[in-house]
């Protein structure tokens, strides 16, 4: 049989289906897809800083704003990625970003020989193709796939692009320094197409495209909380995420909702800060701490591995408590990292490889936080929306980090980033569910 064609029926009890239920295959794909996405974009692009700029003839500040404009692009784009995901489905702009990532990774190592083919093929065929396809298809997906399973499926899913990090980061490490870093592009991209596009194919937008339910469930309805139920049952306590009905907000009620803009600006504040750390994480490991680029890059990929185990505890522990909650706490304990890094001693680098590793694989709780507070109906593009405030800061982040290490050094930079992190985990611990929006007489219930 196919994989398109609609699975036979299976037997069930309890409300549960037996066997596989098929979202476990959807989501291995999907992190497949963001395993390679993230470990190029994210952990990759901090082993290629040093020798792409070093080739090229161009400072820290430029090379970071080379790649910043990859995120400033996900500005306009996201939205619209957004829409067309709403409207279409994950699979074509999964398969579109991922051919072009791949051909881009390839041209980038065959022609980048100046600044500006470097910013034609990694920022506009790259990067650009990971903004596509690379991540918010798939967390839709994922979002669409999964209910009372929600924090522990999309755990799975950061801890997928933990995974390229700990993967890639490594491998190129090792190429860069045996055959350069041309080589280690081009085998980059020919690996994309050998073994990430066939998978795509087996993707859809949701379990009743197949005739199925999230989480597996049978069509009998287990006993589930109603809309009466008071918002203090269910944030914080076992199987209490069960979607309520009417929390499905449209975009005019998510911005209505203070909510939606405390989330924003934890968020906003939190990538521009881990933006700058990540890229800036080999070469500040190179001069702060005297490593050499092939055990920076295996420190990267130690950090991308703690990555791993954030994003599985996080997600199970924010299915039992409430995720804003922990959201706050994991983001303190990156703050108190780049503190213990700036005391400068070296057994501390390991410490906050460590801390900072795990709170890497938290980013699926942001999107989990974004369908328990607003819903399913339009998760994509209110995601998009979410991307247009945060992306400038994401941006700036890397472009913050080149400028304030050439002007006074790494450590002013670990205290500025400190600074912001610190803040952003008040406001996540700040930022309480919103109240049901109804048609007729406005909000009802608030968080707790």
């Amino acid at each position: 049989m196919a994989i398109s064609d609609s699975p036979q029926p299976i037997a069930h009890e309890g409300g549960r289906r037996r066997g596989v239920f098929h979202g476990w295959y959807i989501l291995a794909a999907s992190c497949l897809v963001m395993g390679f996405s993230s470990g190029v974009t994210n952990y990759g692009a901090t082993v290629f800083f040093n020798p792409v700029s070093q080739a090229l003839g161009i400072s820290r500040t430029v090379a970071s704003l080379a790649i910043a404009l990859a995120r400033a692009e996900n500005t306009v784009l996201a939205p619209i990625v957004g829409y067309f995901i709403d409207r279409f489905g994950p699979r074509p702009p999964i398969i579109t970003g991922m051919f072009l990532m791949g051909l881009g990774m390839i041209c980038f190592g065959l022609f980048a020989r100046n600044l500006l083919l470097f910013v034609v093929t990694w920022t506009f065929m790259v990067s650009l193709g990971a903004n596509i396809g690379g991540f918010a298809p798939n967390w839709a997906t994922i979002n669409n796939w999964f209910n009372r399973k929600k924090g522990r499926a999309m755990g799975i899913g950061m801890a997928s692009q933990a995974m390229g990090g700990v993967i890639l980061a490594p491998m190129l490490a090792f190429i860069i320094a045996r055959w350069g870093w041309e080589t280690g592009a081009v085998v980059t991209g020919i690996a994309i197409f050998v073994l990430v596009m066939p998978v795509t194919k087996i993707i859809r937008t949701r379990p009743q495209d197949l005739g199925l339910l999230p989480d597996g469930d049978s069509p009998e309805p287990p006993v589930a909380p109603t809309a009466t139920l008071d918002a203090r049952q269910v944030d914080g306590k076992p199987h209490a995420l069960v979607e309520m009905p009417g929390r499905n907000f449209t975009i005019k009620q998510a911005f209505k909702a203070p909510a939606f803009w405390f989330f924003m600006g934890a968020l906003a504040l939190r990538q521009m800060s881990q933006a700058g750390m990540v890229l800036h994480m080999s070469p500040m490991l190179q001069e702060r701490y005297g490593y050499t680029g092939v055990e920076a890059g295996f420190l990267v990929g130690i950090l991308a591995a703690m990555g791993v185990v954030g994003a599985l505890s996080g997600g199970y522990i924010s299915d039992l408590f409430q995720r804003r909650k922990v959201m706050g706490i994991i983001v303190g304990l990156e703050a108190l990292s780049l503190f213990l890094l700036l005391l400068n001693e070296l057994p501390l680098v390991y410490v906050f490889i460590v801390l900072f590793g795990i709170g890497q694989g938290a980013h699926a709780l942001n999107r989990a936080i974004l369908g328990e507070y607003f819903g399913n109906s339009h998760y994509a593009r209110l995601w998009g929306m979410l991307s247009m405030g945060t992306t400038p800061f994401a941006a700036s982040g890397p472009v913050v980090a080149g400028w304030i290490s050439e002007a006074s050094g790494y450590g002013a930079v670990l205290f500025v980033f400190m600074l912001l992190y610190g803040i952003s985990g008040l406001l996540y611990y700040s930022c309480r569910r919103p109240p049901i929006p109804t048609a007729s007489t406005g909000p009802q219930r608030s968080d707790s």
